[in-house]
């Protein structure tokens, strides 16, 4: 991706050169971070951390794509550590979508008694939505998407930025909460 977008820059700006902005004390953190989580600190992931932590400053929801094994999880995870050794207090939420069902997920309004029963993500989000401070919140969501469950965060993903749940709940989200996607 990143070179396709290089190779347009460069077909709109021939002449322009423009080095990437770093900022190696950020980078520092990052690869301390990564040692202390046993990992090799190589250029390559550290750039990856620096991209989510970058992508998160302008995007809600992020996915991070990519083979089994190909260290998706310990990207976030490195970012997540150097936030807590910055002692920015943030918090994750890490679940598999299809491990359960829709109901399970986002809640359900039993037709017999007309009583909701809130699913996992929907008590998740809330509890993120409602937690105080400022420390980033990120929901991650591990596994292949479903068209059965992502259409449910249409509206979250999008700029309004709100859960609808069929009990007509709307839950939005905090400027510190993201929604991280980890495909393959």
């Amino acid at each position: 991706d990143m070179s396709i977008f290089m190779g347009l820059i460069g077909d709109l700006f021939p002449a322009l050169d423009v080095p990437r902005k770093r900022d190696f004390d950020f980078e520092r953190q990052v690869r301390t971070a990564a040692i202390d989580l046993k990992l090799q600190p190589e250029d390559n992931f550290i750039l990856k951390v620096v991209q989510l932590q970058e992508l998160f400053a302008v995007r809600h929801s992020v996915f991070i794509i990519g083979n089994a094994g190909t260290g998706k999880s310990q990207v976030w995870k490195t970012l997540y550590r150097t936030y807590y050794n910055q002692k920015k207090k943030p918090h994750y939420n890490d679940l598999e979508p299809k491990a359960v069902t829709n109901d399970e997920l986002f809640g359900i309004i039993n037709p017999a008694t007309r009583e909701w029963k809130d699913g996992l993500f929907s008590v998740l989000i809330r509890e993120q939505a409602n937690m105080g401070g400022e420390g980033s919140k990120w929901m991650v969501l591990d596994g292949d998407i479903d068209p059965m469950w992502i259409e449910s965060l249409n509206t979250v993903m999008d700029d309004n930025k709100v859960l609808t749940l069929a009990s007509n709940e709307r839950i939005a989200l905090t400027p510190s909460m993201r929604l991280l996607f980890e495909i393959s």
